[in-house]
C-alpha cells in the first residue's frame, strides 16, 4: 500500500503527523510525505520518502505549489491524506479518483469555532472579511472548481468521509456536531522530536514547575523575570524554556530553584511535572494532559483562547490573561493549581481517557481498513 500525504509547513500541524507516519511505516505501508524542504530530515527520521514543493512567503503561493507538486505524482498512490489546512485536499483526491483521509491536528473544526479563531487573532484575522476570504480562496483555487466560495467552509461544510482528530471527545467542544461514523478521535500523537537538547532533571526537587510559551510569539524578558519573583522564594523547582529570541544574559541573576534553556525536551520535563504554564498551543494542551499535568494558561491568538477556556470548563486548571500578568497573581493562581485536589483528579481522569484513546496505532489502523474498504463502500471501524 502506497499512501501520499500533503501538508503545509506550520510545525504544530507537522509533528503529531509524523508520529502517524511512523506507525504506519513499521506496518509496511510506504508514505511520502510532500512538504517544504526543511522538514526532509525529520521526515525522513519518521520513516517516510521525501518529496517536497517550493516553499513561499505568501500562504497562497505556498497553498498551491503544494496542491500542483501533489497533482503531478498522486496517480502513484492509493490513498491520499491530507491536513484540514491545506483546503484543496479533498478536490485533490477526487481529481485522481482516489480515496482520502483527512487529518485535525487541532480541534475538528467548525463554524464556530472557526469564528473563535478568526476573532482570536493572529495570521488568519485578516479573514474575517468574508469579501478578503472569499477573495483569497479563488486566488488560490485558480480554476479548481471547489465546492463553496471560502476556504473556511471547505473545511467545516465539504468533509471527506474519514476524518482523524488529535484528541479525546471529552475535549473536543461541540462534539455532538461531529458525528462518529465520519469523526474518530484518536488522542494525543505523542511522538518523541529528533534533535532535542538533552538537560538534567533526573534528581530534580518537587514539586515542579514548567514554563514555556511556545516559539512563535515574542515573549518579553520582563515576564521571565515576573516568573523570578513569583516562584523564586517557593519551595519548587522551575523549568522554564524561553526560546532562541531572548538572551540569557539579559535575565539578570536566574535563582537557585530555576533552571532557564531556549528550548527542553518537552515531553521528558512534562513526565515529572506538577503544574504547567502554557501558552496553550494545542499539542502542548494535549501533552499535558496525556502526561496527567495541571495548566495554568496564558493564551495569545488563534486556536490558544479557546484551548485555554476549555481548560478552565474542564476545571483542568486556570487561565490569565497575559496583559494583566502581575507577580503576585502569577504566584497565587500557579500554587493554587498545584494544590487544587479537584483539579488532579479532573486532570487524572481525563489523563487515563487520552491513554485509552489509541492514538497513532488506532488512526493506522482506521487508515489501512479505510483504504482496503470493499467494493461496496463499506469499511470497517
Amino acid at each position: 500500500m502506497k499512501l501520499l500525504f500533503v501538508n503545509l509547513p506550520f510545525s504544530g500541524h507537522i509533528f503529531p503527523t509524523l508520529g502517524l507516519v511512523k506507525e504506519l511505516t513499521k506496518r509496511n505501508v510506504e508514505v511520502t510525505y510532500l512538504i517544504t524542504l526543511e522538514w526532509e530530515e525529520r521526515v525522513r527520521a519518521a520513516g517516510a520518502e521525501f518529496s517536497s514543493y517550493e516553499n513561499h512567503k505568501k500562504l497562497s503561493v505556498q497553498m498551491r505549489n503544494a496542491y500542483d507538486a501533489a497533482l503531478k505524482i498522486a496517480d502513484q498512490f492509493d490513498l491520499i491524506i491530507y491536513e484540514q489546512y491545506f483546503f484543496l485536499g479533498k478536490h485533490l483526491a477526487e481529481k485522481c479518483n482516489k480515496p482520502v483521509v483527512r487529518i485535525f491536528t487541532p480541534l475538528a473544526a467548525n463554524d464556530k469555532l472557526m469564528d473563535m479563531y478568526l476573532n482570536a487573532g493572529g495570521m488568519f484575522r485578516i479573514f474575517r472579511s468574508d469579501f478578503i476570504c472569499r477573495k483569497w480562496t479563488r486566488k488560490v483555487a485558480n480554476g479548481i472548481p471547489l465546492k463553496t466560495d471560502s476556504w473556511l467552509k471547505e473545511i467545516t461544510h465539504n468533509p471527506p468521509e474519514l476524518n482523524l482528530v488529535y484528541t479525546i471527545k471529552e475535549y473536543q467542544p461541540y462534539a455532538n456536531e461531529f458525528p462518529d461514523e465520519h469523526y474518530k478521535f484518536l488522542g494525543p500523537s505523542i511522538y518523541q522530536r529528533n534533535q532535542e537538547p538533552v538537560i538534567s532533571i533526573e534528581n530534580i526537587k518537587k514539586p515542579l514547575i514548567y514554563i514555556s510559551l511556545g516559539t512563535v510569539l515574542n515573549i518579553s524578558e520582563k515576564f521571565y523575570k515576573k516568573c523570578f519573583s513569583a516562584f523564586k522564594n517557593e519551595n519548587v523547582s522551575v523549568v522554564m524554556s524561553v526560546g532562541n529570541k531572548v538572551d540569557l544574559d539579559n535575565l539578570g541573576d536566574i535563582p537557585d530553584n530555576f533552571l532557564v534553556y531556549p528550548f527542553v525536551p518537552q515531553l521528558d520535563v512534562l513526565k515529572k511535572a506538577d503544574v504547567f504554564i502554557t501558552h496553550g498551543g494545542f499539542n502542548s494542551i494535549s501533552e499535558a494532559l496525556y502526561f496527567g499535568v495541571p495548566m495554568v494558561v496564558i493564551p495569545a491568538i488563534t486556536d490558544q483562547p479557546v484551548n485555554a477556556s476549555r481548560i478552565v470548563e474542564l476545571n483542568l486548571g486556570k487561565r490569565l490573561n497575559r496583559k494583566h500578568i502581575t507577580v503576585a497573581l502569577l504566584n497565587g493562581t500557579t500554587i493554587s493549581v498545584l494544590h487544587d485536589d479537584k483539579i488532579r483528579q479532573n486532570i487524572l481522569d481525563m489523563q487515563k481517557k487520552m491513554r485509552t484513546a489509541g492514538g497513532n496505532k488506532y488512526g493506522a489502523d482506521l487508515i489501512i481498513n479505510y483504504a482496503a474498504k470493499d467494493a461496496m463502500g463499506k469499511w470497517p471501524v
